[in-house]
């Protein structure tokens, strides 16, 4: 199926933007007040006890609402679906957005977030934690999506040399995107493990919780596209 993207064009300061800019505004200030004064500044929450509702807003419903573009992903270059290819693009760019959004929400939820560079120095890895293997794929995951997104924007500077080179390669970056969701989204129904008889019992298959999360974030992704 054969389609040429175009943009959409348009006003970018908008009546949304005029109407949600001073509200931006403010979360940036309450963003710089928390990362000075500590997390207690702003919530019930202190750099000791961190992991409150929000973690679990911003990392597990975010990121699975985020999933329109691998879930696309999967329907269209595993499944052959290509009537779908058009919506392609589109999806990975949300799916850019939520994902990027989720891993700078997470910073910012964090206790102690000048910790955080730990991450990425050799030795001081917890492979023993589900959330280091989910740090690791949501990092890798990001970078994933920004070089399949990268020709839309190589075709807009007209960059031909560097697309025909991403393009070879293309097909090792499809399969690596549709491969990384996939753990860390099961890892993240791993972490329910630890809740123990907090969750609810239509889920206390304990075996089947990352199946069922991996499920779950399936669906949504195709609801948000």
């Amino acid at each position: 199926m054969s389609h040429d993207p175009k943009p959409l064009g348009g006003k970018i300061i908008s009546k949304p933007v005029i109407i949600f800019g001073p509200l931006i505004v403010l979360c940036m200030l309450l963003i710089v007040k928390r990362l000075v004064f500590g997390l207690g500044s702003v919530s019930d929450l202190n750099g000791g006890f961190p992991w409150g509702v929000w973690i679990a807003f911003d990392l597990l419903i975010g990121t699975g609402f985020a999933c329109g573009g691998w879930a696309l992903a999967w329907a269209v270059y595993v499944f052959n679906r290509g009537q779908y290819h058009p919506l392609v693009r589109p999806a990975l760019l949300a799916s850019l957005f939520g994902y990027s959004l989720g891993g700078l929400s997470i910073t910012i939820d964090v206790g102690r977030y000048w910790n955080l560079p730990y991450f990425y120095i050799p030795g001081h890895f917890n492979v023993n934690s589900v959330l280091f293997e989910t740090a690791v794929c949501m990092t890798i995951y990001i970078g994933v999506m920004a070089l399949e997104f990268a020709p839309a924007l190589f075709e807009r500077l007209g960059w031909k040399v560097s697309l025909k080179r991403l393009n070879k390669v293309m097909f090792f970056i499809i399969a690596l995107g549709a491969l990384l969701p996939t753990m860390h989204q099961s890892s993240m129904g791993s972490l329910m493990i630890s809740a123990g008889y907090k969750v609810h019992p239509l889920w206390q298959s304990y075996e089947m919780l990352p199946l069922f999360s991996v499920l779950t974030a399936f669906i949504m992704g195709f609801s948000i596209v």
